[in-house]
């Protein structure tokens, strides 16, 4: 199963259901999230001979599963045997860490993944509505256009964004001032796979195992908040109505960064 780094899973374990109660591991059909692939993995925990069903696209492949104690689970396949431990677990998503790292595979039930909770974004945007409190956001909405105040410290030189208008970078003093930091701190380590990480870490909390594997330092740095994406990750937050702005300021990033 594709893994991610996914910083929201320890903020919400509090909220997280026991996995030993095996009866919401398995009542559910489970849909792996895996955005590098279209096609559709559903895994089956089946309480009889504790047999795991794996449904690629209608394809059948027998596997076992078994829960340890200790919040741990053995999963058998065809490729191997696997352990990992409790992420997090409710009716709807199933994250299970990877012993030994701080990545996740991420499951969502098949009713939700129907409802278009069907990527990394999409995921973390319910459960952040879900469990987090987003009190400290202040939005205005006038009759014609919604726009935004931002408290202090502002990253902009109008304390008013229209996000319906073009992206320009110009208008983000302090926001221009934290890209050119981040570009200069990459000058000093490795760069691979370095835009990716930066704006998928602001925009989604989660960073591909893929990238993790080809750049652990920058991984490390930016996990655990060495490198400040502060004001990047108020951006993404703050425009995420408003895609056509989100795609010209993710393309200014990799042009700064690359």
């Amino acid at each position: 199963m594709k893994t991610y780094l996914l910083d929201i899973i320890p903020k919400i374990k509090r909220f997280s259901q026991k996995l030993d109660d095996l009866t919401v591991l398995t009542n559910q059909h489970w849909v792996v999230i895996d955005e590098e692939t279209d096609k559709k993995v559903v895994f089956i925990f089946r309480e009889k001979g504790n047999q795991l069903l794996i449904s690629g696209n209608g394809k059948i492949e027998k596997g076992t599963w078994e829960y340890l104690g200790n919040n741990s689970i053995l999963i058998d396949r065809s490729d191997g045997s696997f352990l990992f431990k409790h992420g997090f677990i409710d009716d709807y998503i199933l994250a299970l860490k990877i012993d030994g790292k701080d990545e996740y595979a991420l499951l969502v039930n098949e009713i939700k993944f129907e409802e278009k909770i069907n990527s990394i974004p999409n995921v973390l945007e319910f459960l952040e509505e879900k469990y987090l409190n987003h009190d400290n956001k202040t939005i205005i909405i006038p009759k014609a256009k919604q726009e935004l105040v931002i408290p202090k410290p502002q990253i902009i030189k109008n304390p008013t964004i229209d996000f319906e208008k073009p992206f320009n970078i110009d208008d983000f003093g302090n926001l221009k001032e934290e890209i050119i930091n981040i570009s200069e701190r990459l000058n000093q380590i490795n760069n691979e796979n370095a835009a990716d990480i930066i704006i998928s870490f602001a925009r989604d909390h989660a960073i591909k195992s893929s990238w993790i594997k080809n750049n652990p330092d920058l991984t490390n740095l930016v996990s655990k908040k060495k490198i400040s994406l502060n004001l990047i990750e108020d951006m993404f937050k703050e425009s995420s109505n408003y895609p056509t702005f989100r795609i010209e300021f993710e393309s200014y990033i990799k042009e700064q960064l690359k």
